[in-house]
């Protein structure tokens, strides 16, 4: 401590004892009682006398080398001035500790304490709970107290029998409404409230602590059991066997659009829903909807924006910082090591190309027909032909068919004969083979030659007819209009 320091801690110490009432200063005088120099021995009594010291309440843990003065002022005043008194505390809990060890409370190695030591599970200082849990008592009695510029003294006592029956009475108590909530917290469990189980199991577990050093059974369908054992096990695995399922494996998207869809993922524990519990999601696009399950266990989720990787995945989990947002508690680890235990979920998005993809069939082919109609759908910017008809979306097919009416008279001079020729244009879906479009040319007269054989007339009727086909299909075929998202999304309703 440098000098400077130590002058003005002289100064507040010498205004300090200016404040500092006279039975305080004079502590040091007292003459020490009786009980400090021997324990006083009373019948069926239990009695706990301790001290600390003070000196070693130096707020910065050290011991200054100022004058005899300053060393007088900061023994006197120090514990007011910077501990409040805390050292009483501490020389309180010494005594009842000595008390503590007069009980010879005896660990069951079956017991849920004596599991959790053989196990290096148990971190909590188990005599601090049983003082301020079951000690804390009117019945505990501070008989006197001392203290002079080095220490504090303290002196408690408790009647045997007073003690043992407040224990007695405690733990009945405890029991009691332990065994409550334990049961209360399965059937929360049972119904799916998961989350407020485990709150009910923690607050069971902290009850019970004073009292874990014993085994407590009762009866359980038709069995015995462990009370307090029977607790941690149900807290320590409340979370266990969560399963997670997505409503659909693949969903069909287009980069950078919604898919008009809305999906779910059920949470459930052997079967029974889960509710409120948080869903993560995890997608490279952007997701929407509600997060949280509902009294069927489950939660809904729509694509809104699509990435745009060919192959992409949609991960869900549990959102642990809900679920492990509970009440503190001397077990509280084992609970937390188990979380890699939770059901996770998955499903795929798969990107399509919604270009509409047209292949064109035509009987006969190489028809004037067919240079008329692949050139007024290449026109069409939403269609695009392809000649594998196996990566079509729509089929497009032309049919021309010429049917003779009448034969050449043989008396006549010029040797011909009358047709009735038909032209239909039909677009079909690939895939489920509906008809969305019929275009028809019908009764379409046209005379040949008698010597022309039947595929001449038909190629020569197709020339003809293309005339009209010209003139006609383009206009009425504007307002047929095909939309693939829509026949891949189907599927999804």
């Amino acid at each position: 401590m440098s000098k400077t320091n130590s002058m003005i801690l002289t100064a507040i110490a010498f205004m300090m004892l200016a404040f500092v009432p006279f039975q305080v200063h004079s502590q040091s005088n007292t003459k020490k009682p009786a009980w400090i120099t021997k324990a006083p021995t009373v019948k069926n009594t239990y009695i706990g006398i301790a001290s600390v010291p003070k000196r070693s309440m130096n707020p910065a843990g050290e011991q200054g080398d100022n004058s005899a003065a300053m060393q007088q002022a900061s023994s006197i005043i120090v514990s007011q001035l910077f501990f409040n008194d805390k050292y009483k505390d501490s020389g309180k809990k010494e005594a009842q500790k000595k008390i503590l060890a007069l009980l010879h409370l005896a660990v069951d190695p079956s017991s849920l304490l004596g599991d959790l030591i053989l196990n290096g599970s148990y971190s909590a200082s188990f005599d601090d709970v049983f003082i301020d849990r079951v000690l804390d008592t009117p019945k505990l009695k501070l008989q006197g107290e001392w203290e002079d510029d080095e220490e504090y003294w303290c002196y408690y006592s408790i009647p045997e029998a007073d003690c043992q029956e407040h224990i007695t009475s405690l733990m009945d108590s405890v029991c009691s409404q332990a065994e409550t909530m334990w049961k209360l917290g399965m059937s929360y469990q049972q119904e799916g409230q998961l989350f407020t189980a485990a709150k009910t199991y923690t607050e069971a577990l902290n009850l019970i602590h004073p009292f874990i050093y014993t085994i407590h059974n009762i009866k359980h369908d038709f069995e015995n059991v462990d009370l307090f054992g029977s607790i941690y096990k149900s807290y320590l695995h409340v979370y266990d066997d969560i399963n997670m399922t997505c409503s659909i494996d693949e969903i069909p998207a287009v980069a950078g659009e919604s898919v008009p869809a809305t999906f779910t993922v059920k949470v459930d524990q052997k079967g029974t829903p889960v509710q409120k519990v948080g869903v993560v999601i995890e997608y490279e696009g952007i997701t929407d909807g509600n997060f949280i399950t509902d009294t069927d266990g489950q939660a809904t989720f729509s694509v809104v924006k699509a990435a745009d990787e060919p192959l992409q995945t949609i991960s869900f989990s549990i959102d642990k910082d809900g679920l492990y947002d509970l009440p503190e508690t001397y077990v509280f680890r084992q609970l937390i090591e188990r979380s890699d235990k939770l059901g996770t979920a998955r499903t795929t998005v798969k990107l399509f190309d919604p270009t509409n993809y047209i292949y064109l069939d035509f009987v006969p082919s190489d028809s004037a027909t067919e240079k008329a109609v692949r050139e007024l759908i290449g026109n069409r910017k939403d269609l695009v032909t392809v000649e594998d008809r196996s990566k079509a979306d729509l089929i497009l097919e032309t049919k021309i068919a010429s049917e003779l009416v009448q034969l050449v008279d043989p008396k006549a001079k010029w040797q011909i004969n009358q047709y009735t020729s038909s032209l239909r244009i039909t677009v079909n879906e690939a895939k489920s083979g509906n008809k969305l479009y019929q275009y028809d040319i019908k009764d379409f007269q046209y005379l040949a030659p008698a010597g022309r054989t039947p595929e001449q007339v038909l190629h020569s009727s197709a020339k003809e007819m293309s005339r009209q086909l010209i003139r006609e299909f383009p206009e009425n075929f504007k307002p047929f209009s095909y939309d693939k998202r829509a026949l891949v999304w189907s599927a999804l309703k």
